[in-house]
């Protein structure tokens, strides 16, 4: 006997009845009616209508990753986020400290809530998850601050014009500047700042909100200008426009936060400030480390041993940039990080490596979130900006495989109006993908993959049995693919292929289903069965089932066209070790 748990594909789905992207097309678009009242003030339709509208849409086919916080820290609200369509759960540890009683409690929040699977769960021989939703871990990262001000005052004002002594030596006993006119001396925890700045660069704070230029170099500080006036509090953060730092891949909180993250078993790092390829092997060295140094796992749903979190890179400088290709080689994903990228480098290059990003990363098949400001007015207002509406259509028009909310659900007003308009906003753009209208991702047309099978020579086989699958969906008409798969692995390689039908990926273990939660258009499903998809003999009746329970499940109904993708191991019998198999059907009842 088999249960199935897995998330919902609601998007597809209509009365229990999965929905074809031109009968979606026919319905009246979502963000034709997000940009007719799209306001920048609180002149907008009742709250209640507007997060009516968006139960609509039941799930997309781009992820969506929420950041846990204030706002959203108790029971109901993550059970809404969960129910709303937040495939990720955010946890920020740029502020958090040596306690992680918070942390961990969001994540159990997170845990806990019943997404789809709860109800299927219910009668099961073994212990079942409520969902599937995956946690990532955002790490501070070696970040330089700001450090005690001058007379341990809480705010040193600036004015234009006025002398900074930016310095790592300790300034609190000094007596505080009697006007903004200065001279002021700055404390910074960065050692290097002599070594690292030139004459006539910039020394950038608050996010930019102040700029200093450098005017004189000493041995252990640097003399500026203040270019513009502004307040400064300690802790603030401090950037180095065009410069390669002097830090380490991970700082000492970092590691300590790493820790706890393999312990409590997320599935996802984001690890900060990615400047070059070694960074990110140190990343995963520690992580490895980390793994190793816990005892075995000792439940029921986890068929592996403990998995390290895969690591996401955070590109967030010039340095990172530049460095993108062979930071993307080592990297499971990346993270467009769009806050301090866009002080690290002129902000009107943003958008254009934002777009180069997106580009090499669906390239290489690996997932990439865009993140940051995506709907920040929303932090505040009820309904988004026009200009925020298009920046997230884009990214997913781009090729993102997941969009962020950072403060829109972790401090934000209004947190399920923001993952609401979200959830709008991309469905929409996933219809314009997957049909392939107004140029929008070309290589629909020309059913050309856009990863280059020539490029993966360690897996050519699997990719071109997931390229035949994807464009055999497109040339068919399939509803849906379905990848039965132990390691993640063929789930992955179809999704690298930009699929335009949902994939339902069927996992033995919940480690290797939640690390799909990124990949665009997967869905994550936990088979509850003794069967190992690796043993002789076992797919066939594995390949059945999964069909049984997409109708059963409401994914398809009789008649529809689906493809089928697995790895079956030679029997005794056979004359090969193992093949990968395409297969297409038509269903029909039970």
């Amino acid at each position: 006997m088999f249960r199935l748990c897995g998330t919902s594909i609601g998007s597809r789905l209509r009365g229990g009845v999965l929905v074809s992207t031109l009968e979606r097309q026919a319905t009246m678009p979502m963000v034709a009616r997000c940009l007719a009242s799209a306001s920048d003030g609180h002149n907008s339709v009742p709250t209640n209508k507007f997060l009516q509208e968006a139960e609509g849409v039941k799930s997309t086919m781009t992820k969506i990753v929420c950041t846990i916080g204030p706002s959203t820290d108790k029971e109901g609200p993550v059970s809404q986020l969960v129910a709303g369509g937040m495939h990720v759960a955010r946890l920020n540890f740029s502020h958090a400290g040596d306690d992680y009683s918070y942390p961990e409690s969001n994540i159990g929040l997170v845990r806990n809530a019943p997404g789809l699977h709860a109800e299927l769960a219910d009668g099961a021989t073994m212990e079942m998850p409520k969902n599937l939703r995956a946690v990532l871990v955002d790490t501070k990262g070696p970040e330089i601050r700001t450090g005690v001000l001058q007379g341990n005052a809480d705010v040193a004002e600036f004015a234009v014009g006025a002398t900074v002594e930016v310095t790592s030596e300790d300034v609190s006993n000094d007596p505080a500047p009697e006007s903004p006119d200065g001279p002021h001396r700055l404390n910074i925890d960065y050692t290097s700042i002599a070594s690292t700045v030139s004459v006539g660069g910039q020394i950038l704070l608050d996010d930019g909100l102040i700029a200093l230029e450098v005017v004189r170099i000493e041995k252990d500080s640097v003399t500026c200008i203040a270019l513009n006036a502004g307040p400064i509090k300690r802790n603030k953060g401090v950037n180095l426009p065009d410069t390669e730092l002097d830090l380490p891949a991970l700082t000492d909180k970092d590691k300590r936060d790493l820790q706890w993250a393999c312990k409590i078993g997320a599935d996802f790092v984001a690890a900060s400030f990615i400047r070059t390829a070694a960074n990110v092997r140190s990343v995963k060295a520690y992580l490895d480390r980390c793994i190793a140094d816990l005892p075995p796992l000792d439940d029921a749903t986890m068929r592996h041993d403990r998995l390290r979190p895969l690591v996401i890179s955070k590109i967030e400088s010039k340095e990172g940039v530049d460095n993108f290709d062979e930071i993307l080689s080592e990297s499971d994903g990346v993270m467009v990080a769009r806050g301090d990228l866009g002080v690290e480098i002129p902000f009107r290059k943003v958008f254009a490596a934002q777009k180069m990003m997106v580009a090499k990363c669906n390239a290489q098949g690996k997932p990439v979130i865009v993140a940051t400001q995506m709907l920040d007015s929303m932090q505040r207002n009820p309904r988004p900006t026009r200009a925020e509406v298009t920046d997230v259509g884009t990214a997913v028009l781009d090729g993102a495989d997941a969009v962020m909310l950072s403060g829109e659900t972790a401090a934000g007003l209004y947190p399920m109006e923001s993952l609401a308009a979200m959830k709008m906003i991309v469905n929409e753009a996933d219809n314009i993908v997957d049909s392939g209208k107004g140029g929008v991702n070309r290589n629909i047309d020309t059913n050309e993959a856009l990863v280059d099978i020539s490029s993966m020579a360690a897996d050519r086989g699997l990719h071109a049995v997931a390229k035949s699958s994807v464009k055999s969906a497109r040339d068919l008409g399939a509803k849906l693919i379905m990848v039965i798969t132990k390691s993640g692995k063929m789930a992955r390689f179809v999704a690298s292929h930009r699929p335009t039908v949902p994939v339902l990926a069927f996992c033995t273990d919940m480690q290797v289903a939640r690390r799909l939660q990124l990949h665009r258009g997967v869905t994550p499903v936990l088979l509850q069965t003794t069967l190992d998809p690796l043993k002789a003999g076992a797919m066939a009746g594995l390949r059945a089932e999964s069909m049984r329970t997409a109708l059963e499940m409401g994914f398809a109904r009789a008649g529809d066209t689906v493809i089928t993708v697995d790895r079956t191991i030679g029997g005794p019998q056979d004359m090969h070790q193992f093949s990968f198999n395409m297969k297409f059907g038509t269903l029909k009842e039970n």
